[in-house]
């Protein structure tokens, strides 16, 4: 009898687990296809030296949008955008559809691009999507490979070089939300000083806010864990 029991309650989690895999693949496709459609209006031109974005059609789609990231050479290229809180979009996509991919988001504390540090939270995605591709950067070639990610808002394109990468748990990051300009040095400091490996990066950046962008997501090999992604604005 135990047996019987223990041998159906095994086959009940193996068809929970299945359900679960489907049910993710099919969010992951949803989600891809939305995304992908999202790039009519963000796109690079055939030679690949000029990127496009319609931020008008963008806001009126979701009037949370704040610019678009461009990233890891093209392999994460997503519209950022940013709620009250950072909750709403973990599991909503840019269109609004509940799905377990969400969105781009900046922190709610650090507003807009006014504070002096600002910081993008993306899900690390099973199937390669969001900002899965982060994890690579905890190899060093892949940082030398792509040294650069770049912000494009209805003001500008916001150049950044990474000078730091670094794996910590989220009250142990070098993640600020109140911008205290006598605090600056100090945080680039600590954030230079976290990184897993040298990089060597010139000292310039610009002054003022979204100087420096902390692009954060979860480490897949210990969830409980950051890998976070450190630019320095340099045009």
């Amino acid at each position: 009898m135990k047996k019987n029991i223990i041998r159906i309650a095994a086959i009940v989690v193996i068809i929970a687990s299945l359900i679960y895999i489907a049910s993710a693949t099919m969010q992951y496709k949803k989600a891809e296809t939305e995304y992908t459609e999202l790039h009519t209006y963000a796109y690079e031109a055939e030679d690949k030296d000029i990127f496009t974005v319609d931020y008008d059609s963008l806001s009126n789609i979701n009037g949370d949008f704040m610019g678009w990231l461009y990233a890891c050479g093209g392999n994460i290229s997503y519209p950022i955008v940013q709620s009250h809180d950072n909750e709403e979009y973990l599991k909503k996509t840019f269109n609004g559809s509940r799905n377990i991919a969400g969105c781009i988001f900046t922190d709610y504390r650090t507003p807009g691009f006014e504070n002096y540090q600002t910081i993008i939270y993306g899900h690390s995605m099973n199937d390669g999507s969001m900002f899965r591709r982060l994890i690579e950067y905890k190899n060093e070639e892949y940082c030398r490979q792509y040294p650069y990610f770049y912000i494009y808002t209805s003001e500008g394109i916001r150049k950044y070089e990474i000078f730091s990468v670094y794996k910590e748990k989220p009250d142990m990051a070098a993640l600020v939300y109140e911008d205290k300009p006598e605090d600056r040095a100090k945080l680039v400091r600590n954030i230079a000083d976290s990184s897993m490996y040298k990089i060597s990066a010139p000292d310039n950046i610009v002054s003022g806010g979204g100087a420096i962008v902390s692009l954060v997501t979860c480490d897949v090999s210990n969830d409980s864990y950051r890998i976070i992604v450190n630019g320095k604005r340099t045009e």
